[in-house]
Formats: C-alpha cells, sequence, structure tokens
C-alpha cells in the first residue's frame, strides 16, 4: 500500500478570543452570551457568515472541510471568547511506507490542517 485514505466523522471544534466581539453584559440586560452564523454562502438562502471564522483547510484532503462540515452557529461570549463547533465526515489522504510487517505493522495518518491564509 502506497497511499490510502482514513475516512473519520469528526466533531470540529475551535476556539478563539475576537476582541471586536466584547460588550459589557450589564449594558444589554445581563446578556453574556450570543450565537452568530458562520456559513460559507453555499446555503439554500444563500447565507455568509455574519463574524469572522478562520480558514482552516485540511491540507491532506480528499474532500476539502468546506463541503465535508456542516455549517453552523458560533457561541459568543461577552469577553470576546468564541466557540465553533461542527459536525463532519473527513476523508484524508494517508501516505505509507508499506506493508513490510504485515500483518504486524503499525499504520499512522496524520490530519494535515492549516491556514491558507496566515
Amino acid at each position: 500500500v502506497t497511499s490510502a485514505a482514513a475516512d473519520l466523522v469528526v466533531w470540529f471544534r475551535m476556539s478563539w478570543e475576537d476582541p471586536r466581539l466584547t460588550w459589557n453584559p450589564d449594558e444589554y440586560g445581563g446578556l453574556d452570551r450570543i450565537w452568530f452564523w458562520i456559513g460559507d454562502g453555499s446555503g439554500s438562502g444563500g447565507e455568509t457568515s455574519e463574524i469572522w471564522g478562520p480558514d482552516l483547510e485540511l491540507w491532506n484532503l480528499e474532500t476539502s472541510l468546506t463541503s465535508s462540515l456542516a455549517d453552523a452557529h458560533a457561541v459568543v461570549d461577552s469577553d470576546g471568547g468564541v466557540w465553533w463547533s461542527r459536525p463532519g465526515h473527513l476523508r484524508v489522504v494517508c501516505n505509507f511506507d508499506g506493508l513490510n510487517k504485515f500483518p504486524f505493522d503499525v499504520l499512522a495518518c496524520t490530519a494535515e490542517i492549516g491556514s491558507w491564509a496566515y
């Protein structure tokens, strides 16, 4: 075997801080959490993101993250903390050195995820 793909059902979860999304809960009736839509614009109504989201991609992909993960709401806390959790199905391309110790090989596949812009 020289190449293969790992087929994974996942919850892809990310968190980050965005100081532009901070507010004082006392000024908004105690509201300390709000939900914002993050999408790629391909929804049935052409929904696009209401806030910034990271441009992460699976580099060793068989299927892109944007087509394999569901768009979803992100939870934003008043201190600017953002939590975005999406279900999905990842197809990761794996490169193996072969099966020279078959059937006792230990094969590993690394999902390489990163940003194209940063």
